[in-house]
């Protein structure tokens, strides 16, 4: 048999068990059993998604751009704060976006695709740093001023519903909340008192 085969008929064996075949899913299933691995299967077809596409294991069901699939990690990272599958997964539910099959097949993995949405984000930051910075300076100020308590949790809801930068975005460009609220002398404050 030929590698080709040898690695069609392994992902074939290993979908049979689940309804959507993941890189994890795989990788436990292969463990204990003489059959290429994940690493054999990705030099092989050079991604997931194009070796599930050999092996005839993808649905026919919409196929989402790369674009597609980080713009919707970019909004869900905006609007949840933090992005984990979780996070993701209840997020995604009351929206039209990929699901978290669609992510984890396209990229191999739910850390890829993270690291993946991170390393824009740095680019991000050096090509527009101080347009961000401005946006940010000027969201904490207003936030000090009208959100009562002021601190990460109550701005986190206030920046949400006015679609400003998250909590995550402010840590990321300071280094932590704190440092960013020392930066421009802010402080927390509790039960309405500044």
């Amino acid at each position: 048999m030929n590698r080709e085969a040898e690695i069609i008929q392994s992902l074939r064996a290993a979908a049979s068990l689940t309804p959507t075949l993941t890189v994890k899913q795989y990788q436990l299933w292969s463990r204990d059993r003489d059959v290429p691995t994940f690493l054999d299967v990705l030099n092989f077809y050079g991604s997931w998604t194009g070796a599930l596409k050999a092996a005839g294991l993808v649905e026919s069901r919409k196929q989402y751009t790369q674009q597609e699939l980080i713009a919707a990690l970019r909004l869900a990272l905006e609007q949840e704060g933090r992005l984990t599958s979780t996070h993701y997964q209840q997020w995604a539910k009351g929206q039209v976006a990929p699901s978290l099959g669609d992510i984890i097949s396209h990229f191999g993995s739910w850390s890829l695709a993270v690291k993946t949405v991170e390393r824009l984000e740095e680019l991000h930051f050096t090509v527009q740093p101080e347009r961000e910075k401005a946006e940010i300076v000027q969201s904490l100020l207003e936030a000090s001023r009208v959100v009562v308590p002021f601190n990460a949790v109550t701005y986190q809801k206030w920046a949400k519903q006015h679609k400003r930068p998250s909590v995550a975005k402010i840590s990321r460009r300071y280094g932590s909340w704190k440092r960013a609220l020392a930066e421009l002398e802010l402080r927390e404050s509790c039960d309405g008192k500044k």
